[in-house]
């Protein structure tokens, strides 16, 4: 697509320069049911109104949990099963993957949501994501300066918000376990076990269409001037371990299975309706044919093996050969592991330790170095070796700078490498893990969650590699004349090289030993065609 052509599209399409239209407008908020759903999917089919769809229109969804359990309560009126959504994703992760079809044609796809959105929202305003995001993802992103409980944590960053409570006695609760505790605190639990059952509530989650599908962040869908209908389709994760965290106190209460509920899935529509002089200029323009410059989300999933030697590398054969690409990131995942070497099924927290977020996470590996090859070039002189350079990379790609929970972006040295609990005197972590607004119980009783667990838990945990490939950035216009990287007929390589780890009764299996999953977001340009009504896609 030519300058000369991208300035032919009506400007309310395009969701960065509709703003900069003068014109009068109606907002007209629709909310729409599903016309079918179920605990693995949900399809809506978009009614046909307004002049255009807005972007920021928004999907609603409860997620909750069941099978409660009286042996859950521990004493009369005191909560003894807490359960939460994930640490840094919350409820994100009860999203796998949405479409959006005009009749039978696929129009835009995302073919992991959690993951996407979740990369996406680490360029966010820190404070924005602890006092907006955090409230409609139940996610947990506030830090706070431990100030009591074990002298070697004073001073450490833990998880939680807005200063501590003390009991109606002037002193702070047993980790929680008082009821005054944490409550100005914001609620985080999903469905905690109570004998009222009022009390045993889901969570409500919100998230944006522009978050759901990156492409509506480049344009405003003209739905009510397509013939055919719009029909959007959610996938739901149905894994209980993927979706939330479960923290109990006692071994059998971890280890009861336990299920999620996916609830009043909802869309809120926002509809844009301008005035009679626009409404020309579009229904004009969407007959003689437009096409709109948007990025498409793809995904490759590749398995690395088991690592036992030093300076291992590995290289990942992408594809995406006549892609234009803007923009790569790289979630590099351990295998879940359990609490104990010997017994690694073992749940903790719905999961594994190092998997507070489930899918949602990128783990620093052991002397982690990285480059990207395209078109037989390496994308940097030289393989990224630092925590610092990724980092810089990484905001590069996402135009701001990340905000990463502190020590959640640097390598995990294994708190408990040894198996004897002993952990590094420089570690800035604390031992305490606040869930919901309650603290979990003191020392190794912590739900099965141990001091090494919980550092295990967060260090290291959000370090994602991206690659930005654009020429100038969004505010250089997203069209294949000003940004991308055209990719050849060569594949493109992703090379990583990391240490391994060890296996023997006096050396317990660390991370670096585990089999790795490499997930691969690759965003390229494609343009949407409208012509007499019908839509189509293509590449640019």
């Amino acid at each position: 697509m030519n300058p000369q052509q991208e300035n032919m599209i009506p400007q309310v399409l395009l969701q960065n320069s509709s703003a900069d239209e003068n014109q009068d407008t109606i907002l007209t908020t629709v909310r729409l049911e599903p016309n079918a759903s179920s605990q693995i999917s949900s399809v809506f089919i978009l009614p046909k109104s307004g002049s255009v769809l807005d972007s920021n229109s928004s999907l609603v969804w409860s997620v909750g949990w069941d099978q409660y359990a009286p042996v859950d309560l521990l004493t009369a009126g005191v909560i003894d099963n807490v359960v939460i959504p994930k640490t840094f994703s919350g409820c994100l992760n009860s999203i796998r993957r949405a479409r959006m079809y005009v009749g039978g044609r696929l129009l835009f796809e995302n073919p992991d949501v959690a993951l996407t959105a979740h990369i996406h929202k680490l360029s966010t305003n820190p404070d924005h994501y602890e006092e907006v995001e955090d409230c409609k993802l139940g996610s947990q992103h506030g830090v706070q300066i431990q100030s009591s409980g074990d002298l070697a944590d004073r001073g450490k960053f833990q998880t939680g918000t807005d200063g501590w409570l003390a009991s109606a006695n002037g002193v702070s609760g047993v980790n929680g376990n008082v009821a005054a505790d944490r409550s100005d605190q914001m609620n985080r639990i999903v469905g905690s076990y109570s004998i009222t059952p009022v009390n045993n509530n889901s969570w409500e989650a919100t998230l944006l269409l522009s978050d759901v599908f990156p492409a509506l962040k480049h344009l405003q869908l003209p739905v009510k001037f397509l013939k055919d209908e719009v029909r959007l389709e959610i996938d739901w994760e149905t894994n209980f371990g993927e979706v939330l965290n479960y923290a109990a106190m006692t071994t059998d209460r971890r280890t009861t299975a336990r299920s999620i509920t996916i609830a009043n899935p909802l869309l809120y529509l926002d509809y844009l309706t301008y005035n009679e002089e626009v409404e020309a200029g579009l229904a004009m323009a969407t007959a003689n044919g437009i096409s709109i410059p948007y990025r498409e989300i793809n995904l490759i999933n590749k398995q690395l093996p088991s690592n036992t030697t030093l300076n291992n590398s590995q290289d990942i054969f992408l594809g995406f050969q006549g892609k234009l690409l803007m923009k790569i990131y790289v979630s590099h995942r351990f295998a879940n592991q359990g609490v104990a070497v010997a017994n690694p099924t073992t749940p903790l927290l719905g999961m594994a330790y190092h998997a507070f977020n489930g899918r949602c996470r990128s783990d620093m590996g052991e002397n982690m170095k990285y480059n990207l090859i395209i078109n037989d070039l390496h994308i940097h002189d030289a393989k990224v070796d630092t925590a610092t350079q990724q980092y810089s990379y990484l905001s590069m790609t996402a135009e701001n700078p990340i905000y990463a929970f502190p020590n959640s972006f640097d390598f995990n040295c294994i708190y408990n490498r040894d198996g004897g609990g002993v952990g590094v005197a420089s570690d800035i972590s604390s031992s305490v893990y606040e869930v919901g607004g309650r603290l979990l119980p003191a020392g190794n009783a912590n739900g099965g969650c141990s001091e090494a667990n919980i550092r295990d838990g967060i260090i290291g945990t959000q370090a994602f590699i991206g690659f930005d490939l654009s020429k100038y950035g969004s505010a250089g216009g997203l069209s294949a004349g000003n940004a991308g990287f055209r990719v050849g007929s060569t594949p493109i390589i992703l090379n990583i090289e990391e240490d391994g780890g060890l296996v023997s009764p006096a050396n317990p299996a660390t991370r670096q030993f585990l089999p790795k999953q490499v997930d691969v977001i690759c965003e390229s340009i494609r343009v949407l065609q409208i012509r007499n009504g019908m839509a189509d896609v293509m590449d640019a």
